[in-house]
């Protein structure tokens, strides 16, 4: 008798998720799964891109409560076109959050300059 249950218990770690990859392609289908793996990656990578705004909003807060701007980045006054050629926009782009998957250079200069704006704003 304690033999049989011991194979028929409750299912472990890797029966569990061979059970919910089985029930996702039943309710979505084999297509599907692709796409939604894809949107889950791109969310889970608006979540870190905003949990890293957050952390940086907070420590920004807490120096200016301090009153301890050593840590802080430096505001110019200088036009974001005026040195642009030594500059990796790449990563410029990613050092303030800013995805840099999939873009040209054209569109991460775009969205560095408005974010330059938005913050002195």
């Amino acid at each position: 008798m304690f033999f049989g249950m011991m194979f028929f218990g409750m299912p472990g770690g890797g029966e569990l998720i061979v059970i919910g990859i089985l029930i996702i392609v039943l309710l979505f289908g084999a297509a599907k799964v692709p796409q939604l793996a894809r949107s889950f990656g791109q969310a889970m990578g608006e979540f870190k891109k905003a949990k890293r705004e957050s952390e940086l909003n907070l420590k920004n807060l807490e120096d200016s409560i301090t009153g301890d701007e050593k840590g802080a980045i430096p505001k110019t006054t200088a036009s974001v076109e005026t040195k642009t050629e030594n500059v990796n926009i790449k990563e410029v782009a990613a050092y303030m959050g800013i995805d840099t998957a999939g873009k040209t250079e054209e569109e991460l200069k775009a969205e560095v300059q408005a974010k330059m704006k938005s913050s002195t704003k």
